[in-house]
């Protein structure tokens, strides 16, 4: 059945830039069509996919007429929120990402958030990690209050999941939008700006999947991405008038044996400490493969299957 979309304007605008997101696109789209929240409209931009991505939106575009899809050359990621945010019609703008899956309550209870709390002008939530092939690793407990956000933001520790941000479009505008000239830092540079006009908050629950790829990126352009963060804290920075320690550090995987092996282990001590023994089992074999010398490798592999993690530390995450 088509969803007919209201003459009125919608309560929430939700944008998905997408580029190249084929294997992940049509659950991630269709974790927003089912959600329990309804009033929405749904702009999603093809930023010149050179996959199946551009075809699988116009499918379901033409079965959900709360879906509006656009298309055009690559501009990148910095450039396209801007362009779907010009369009967007919802007093509430949340965002979403191609390889990301909502939970079905997400919507409904951001919008109540923010109808019980106006002096706020964000809300995101935690997430619940998972790899590529959607193993389940941990959730992501994050800050939950204003001051502890921004004071973190401050030092260039991002606490607030972009694919789980729903915002006042009156206040984005305010704060100016996304800032294309930070690239792969222009979330932290938004929050930043963002805190200024308003409280901004997680709840504390987890509110959507997050997808982790086994892709590595290069030392010179993790350098390049903490270069842009240090630049986004000076200037909220000297428009506060503060001085801030910098404590940002790359958490990416790089193209080395180290960082993989590394990267393999932290994921596969989440997953055995929230009780995702399949997903523990997957990274403490891709450790010992990564580095059969690795004595932290074996313990993991050996220790997780000796033993269980105490009681109480699982997660239900549908709830």
């Amino acid at each position: 059945m088509i969803s007919r979309p209201s003459h009125d304007a919608p309560r929430v605008s939700v944008i998905l830039p997408v580029y190249n997101a084929e294997p992940y696109l049509a659950e991630a789209v269709q974790s927003i069509l089912d959600q329990s929240f309804t009033d929405f409209e749904f702009l999603i931009h093809d930023d010149g996919s050179t996959d199946g991505s551009l075809a699988i939106l116009q499918d379901f575009a033409a079965r959900d007429a709360r879906i509006r899809v656009t298309s055009g050359p690559n501009q990148g990621v910095g450039v396209v929120p801007g362009l779907l945010i010009a369009d967007a019609r919802g007093a509430l703008i949340a965002r979403m990402d191609a390889d990301d899956v909502c939970l079905p309550q997400r919507l409904e209870k951001q919008v109540a958030f923010l109808e019980a709390h106006p002096d706020h002008v964000m809300v995101a939530g935690w997430g619940l990690t998972m790899d590529a092939e959607g193993r389940f690793i941990a959730p992501g407990k994050l800050p939950v209050t204003h001051e502890d956000i921004d004071g973190r933001h401050l030092r260039g520790l991002t606490t607030i999941l972009q694919s789980a941000v729903t915002m006042r479009t009156k206040a984005l505008q305010a704060a100016g939008g996304y800032n294309p000239e930070f690239p792969n830092a222009e979330d932290l540079e938004l929050w930043l700006r963002l805190a200024e006009v308003g409280k901004i908050a997680n709840l504390p629950e987890v509110v959507i999947r997050i997808r982790i790829h086994d892709q590595s990126l290069s030392a010179v352009k993790q350098q390049q991405q903490a270069d842009y963060c240090r630049r986004a804290c000076e200037a909220a920075w000297a428009r506060r008038g503060i001085t801030s320690p910098f404590d940002h550090k790359p958490w990416r995987m790089e193209d080395t044996r180290t960082s993989r092996r590394d990267f393999f282990l932290k994921y596969g001590w989440d997953a055995w400490n929230w009780g995702y023994r399949d997903t523990w089992r997957h990274y403490a074999l891709q450790a010992v493969t990564t580095d059969p010398l690795s004595v932290k490798a074996w313990k993991l592999l050996v220790f997780g299957a000796l033993r269980r993690p105490p009681p109480g530390k699982y997660v239900l995450e549908e709830q």
